[in-house]
């Protein structure tokens, strides 16, 4: 029985799947069982951020699986406070809460923003076409009411701005908000990145107002736009980051950092997680924060972002059905005149063995590992002009 009749027999099926299933991967290249090679531009989803078979992660996996895997938080994990100090090092954050995704994460300072609030201020302002998790509290934090259907009535105390207009977001708030949730670039809502001025006025509201600014940066962080977390190409300091996808190199971790006047809301007993901060999830966390931080990656991202961007936007000014580029470093967005020309290139790329996604209602996600080579950039532009 092959694996798409068993995964249709076996596996509940809210998964929209292309027919493929790979067996390996290497550098920025996955193989089916039938040894045939895709150039991937998705990494997981923005998860594997060393690519496939990096020796950093691979070693890593080794080093602490034949030492320890899991013990609970009853105990001291001092591979979890080492990732802890290595994370908030050099930051203005103080303090970290460890879980297993990106939801979690969010759901965490969904808990830690109501704690602050002291019951007295409970609302949080997010944005349209933002996404934040599956969860019931971070779906009711979702700016997308595609996401809500057949699970409605949404948690109270969520409120929608339009993304970039400050001038709606300040009549979404009273003497009840007490946090805005932002995301630097809408990631499921279509690579929408935010103006500066529009950040810089978010933030000096907040501060005025005594409102938690919660940076997500759950797929923007780890390096993904040059920087290690979006909010350093804006000059502000967010009360709240929360972190997960490439964080592990693609083993399971999120995180919450936190200022220490936020911090102490979460005393004895009043959030937790079994799996979170595991000794073998950190080691490797560490592994790759500590890479990324010191290998000067972030450097090539922002260089190789700007030659994806310049390949892209020379593409664009020739093809009808491709409208606009989007994006920071590579965290990328080719936008198309349509959801359809949108579904159609993602299926055309992956006929030509080359791995993109769909963001938002008609554009097309591209975030290759950050190990990707400026050759392989080439071999996909070259591609995706033939293609259009």
């Amino acid at each position: 029985m092959n694996v798409f009749k068993k995964t249709a027999d076996c596996v509940i099926g809210n998964y929209k799947r292309f027919e493929v299933a790979f067996e390996k991967g290497d550098g920025c290249y996955l193989y089916d069982k039938a040894g045939s090679r895709y150039l991937d531009f998705l990494a997981g989803i923005a998860v594997n951020v060393l690519g496939y078979n990096h020796p950093v992660v691979v070693d890593a996996v080794q080093e602490q699986s034949k030492k320890l895997i899991h013990v609970s938080n009853l105990y001291y994990i001092e591979e979890q406070a080492d990732l802890a100090c290595l994370l908030t090092k050099d930051t203005p954050l103080d303090k970290v809460f460890f879980c297993n995704s990106g939801a979690e994460a969010n759901e965490s300072a969904i808990k830690i923003a109501r704690l602050y609030g002291k019951s007295e201020k409970y609302k949080i302002v997010s944005m349209k076409n933002s996404f934040h998790g599956r969860t019931m509290a971070t779906l009711s934090a979702t700016g997308q009411t595609k996401y809500h259907k057949g699970f409605e009535p949404m948690l109270d105390g969520f409120l929608y701005a339009e993304f970039n207009d400050f001038n709606d977001l300040k009549q979404k708030v009273d003497d009840k908000t007490v946090a805005v949730f932002f995301e630097f670039i809408q990631g499921e809502g279509g690579i929408n990145a935010a103006d500066r001025d529009y950040v810089e006025k978010v933030y000096d509201f907040c501060k005025a107002k005594d409102i938690l600014f919660i940076a997500d940066e759950v797929q923007t962080g780890t390096g993904r736009t040059g920087k290690f977390f979006a909010f350093e190409h804006y000059g502000i300091e967010p009360d709240i980051v929360t972190l997960s996808k490439a964080l592990g190199g693609g083993i399971p971790i999120g995180a919450m950092l936190s200022k220490d006047s936020v911090a102490k809301y979460f005393t004895y007993g009043s959030h937790g997680s079994t799996f979170g901060g595991s000794p073998f999830a950190s080691y490797v966390s560490y592994k790759v924060v500590e890479y990324v931080k010191k290998s000067g990656l972030m450097g090539r991202v922002s260089q190789l972002g700007d030659y994806f961007v310049e390949g892209l936007e020379n593409i664009v000014k020739t093809k009808d059905s491709a409208e606009s580029v989007s994006g920071i470093g590579l965290m990328l967005g080719l936008k198309m005149k349509s959801s359809e020309d949108a579904d159609n290139l993602v299926k055309s790329l992956l006929e030509k063995k080359i791995l993109v996604g769909k963001a938002g209602e008609s554009t097309v996600r591209l975030e290759p590992p950050l190990v990707v080579e400026k050759y392989q950039i080439d071999e996909f532009l070259d591609v995706l002009r033939n293609v259009l």
